[in-house]
């Protein structure tokens, strides 16, 4: 007997096909995680401006907006692993053009308006992933089946969040160490190995819509769905709102360096605890024996993220915050994996990547809640501009649980 099969919550990993999968999306998330910390540093360095994340971050959001649905389309039309595997091969030369720009001296604190080139990398990123995503998320699926869907998607949140333990606080060290080259460097090597595991990754199969039909018919054609199919478009509104109050504080979060008065591998450490909740909170729902009340979960999710983040926002004690990730990543945990697991349940087979890509299109939307909480950072200060936010999800989160029984019902 093998060891997985010994295990409950890792019932999917007997699949040897996901656990292809898994392999190569545990080196996407760790190149991911690392180019999210990283890349926020690097232009908090650069610029030593909030405002200029908030830039970061619609950059890499407006392709979301954009061309999520169109990709979509296509995920629903063509084979999904051919297009991770070139979002990969995007991820290989971004990464490998930003470390030659520091290796070249382009990008510098001396070299004013660089970072241009720095927020042109984040929009070409936002397009490689925006291929990635509707394709990932509609494949698990195709590859373990309705009933362990919940448990893969939780599974692949652990592994990925596992990274996050040791991605920022590798990229913190390695930063205060050696600088930012070698950490963008390493990071096109890791994207590598995402694309080499995908290959041992066996074709689904093309979805149901036809060829020949047109794109913009076919986007048309899932926003009727979505309208009509009432469960989805709740779980939809869901996602939006946690990730609208909640993102901020991810992209802001080179900031609250001066707050606690940290350096970049303090902040990693920051990370690995947040990091560490949301392990915690994947493997529970792997574990769950069913796939009953986790609409209800989803909105429990929501609130707990919701007040960590508050009290992580006005924490001015190192300790302390360290305590409240652990929330944060809990939270982060549901709101990452019971959404996913229930648009997949509910969406038909011949929908499900164009669905997916709209998941996509609501972290775009997101994006513009970091960008205005960066905006506010100069006039209220980023506690109060990701402590507001986050205030709000509680609000939110509350109001849902009480007068939506239709969301806290969903299986």
């Amino acid at each position: 007997m093998s060891f997985f099969s010994k295990i409950k919550a890792a019932d999917s990993l007997k699949n040897p096909a996901f656990r292809m999968f898994f392999m190569s999306r545990l080196f996407n998330a760790l190149g991911m995680n690392i180019r999210q910390f990283s890349m926020a540093l690097l232009v908090y360095y650069l610029t030593g401006s909030a405002a200029w994340l908030g830039y970061l971050t619609l950059a890499r959001a407006v392709p979301m907006l954009i061309v999520s649905p169109i990709s979509g389309a296509l995920a629903d039309r063509f084979e999904k692993k051919t297009l991770i595997q070139w979002a990969s091969v995007a991820d290989v030369f971004i990464a490998t053009g930003i470390g030659v720009s520091l290796t070249t001296g382009y990008l510098s604190p001396d070299n004013h308006g660089s970072w241009l080139f720095l927020v042109f990398m984040a929009f070409c990123d936002g397009v490689s992933s925006v291929f990635k995503g509707p394709s990932t998320d509609a494949m698990i699926i195709e590859i373990v089946g309705d009933k362990l869907i919940t448990n893969a998607i939780a599974l692949n949140q652990a592994g990925q969040n596992t990274l996050r333990l040791l991605g920022p606080v590798l990229a913190g060290v390695a930063i205060d160490a050696y600088g930012y080259e070698p950490v963008y460097y390493s990071m096109a090597v890791l994207y590598a190995f995402s694309y080499l595991f995908m290959v041992f990754v066996p074709y689904t199969g093309k979805g149901n819509t036809k060829i020949g039909s047109n794109i913009l018919g076919d986007i048309g054609d899932v926003l009727g769905y979505i309208k009509k199919e009432r469960n989805i478009l709740y779980v939809l509104v869901v996602v939006l709102c946690m990730v609208f109050f909640s993102m901020p504080y991810q992209s802001l979060l080179p900031v609250f360096q001066d707050v606690l008065k940290i350096g970049a591998t303090e902040l990693g450490v920051l990370q690995l605890m947040s990091g560490l909740g949301s392990i915690t909170g994947a493997i529970v729902f792997a574990s769950l024996p069913s796939n009953k009340k986790r609409g209800l979960l989803m909105l429990i999710s929501g609130l707990l993220l919701g007040l960590s983040l508050v009290f992580f926002s006005f924490s001015t004690i190192w300790v302390v915050s360290i305590v409240l990730m652990v929330g944060v990543g809990l939270g982060q945990s549901g709101r990452m994996t019971l959404p996913v697991a229930l648009l997949q349940t509910y969406t038909k087979p011949e929908y499900r990547a164009r669905v997916m890509s709209f998941y996509g299109v609501e972290f775009g939307l997101s994006s513009f809640g970091s960008f205005f909480a960066a905006i506010l950072v100069s006039s209220i200060g980023v506690q109060w501009s990701v402590g507001g936010m986050a205030l709000l999800l509680v609000v939110l989160s509350v109001a849902a649980l009480l007068f939506i029984p239709r969301l806290r019902k969903l299986d």
